[in-house]
């Protein structure tokens, strides 16, 4: 694992998630990858205690990113979620309520917004170790 740590990035369009993991490499970090929901509920099962954040497609195929949350709170898994969306951040918090989440990416989003939401969103986490 990079000293920066360890994402999943969960998209299950495969240029935008090739693109955001090509990003987080830049940037310092190890990157798995999920395609859909039940990929991502697998791999966080068996690696979660490992993964420094999730980068979360709100609207998939399957499993939307909204179920796969309530699963994950069901089972008392905690990842800290950074929900990416092509939708208004306002919508999916009124959505979202409820939910644990870390923070929001507007789709498209650049290398220094993604830089700066999970360096936020790491920081918070380790506050509050």
């Amino acid at each position: 694992m990079s000293q920066a740590g360890l994402v999943l990035v969960v998209e299950d369009e495969d240029p935008v998630r090739r693109y955001t993991v090509s990003l987080l490499e830049e940037l310092g970090f190890t990157v798995l990858q999920a395609a859909d929901g039940v990929e991502a509920i697998a791999i966080v099962r068996e690696r979660g205690a490992e993964i420094s954040a999730m980068l979360l497609d709100h609207s998939m195929p399957g499993l939307s990113g909204e179920e796969v949350l309530a699963e994950l709170e069901r089972e008392g898994i905690v990842v800290p979620v950074v929900l990416t969306s092509g939708h208004d951040r306002a919508l999916l918090e009124r959505r979202f309520a409820g939910h644990e989440i870390a923070g929001y990416l507007q789709k498209p989003f650049r290398l220094e917004m993604l830089d700066e939401t999970i360096r936020a969103v790491l920081a918070k986490r380790a506050q509050a170790s």
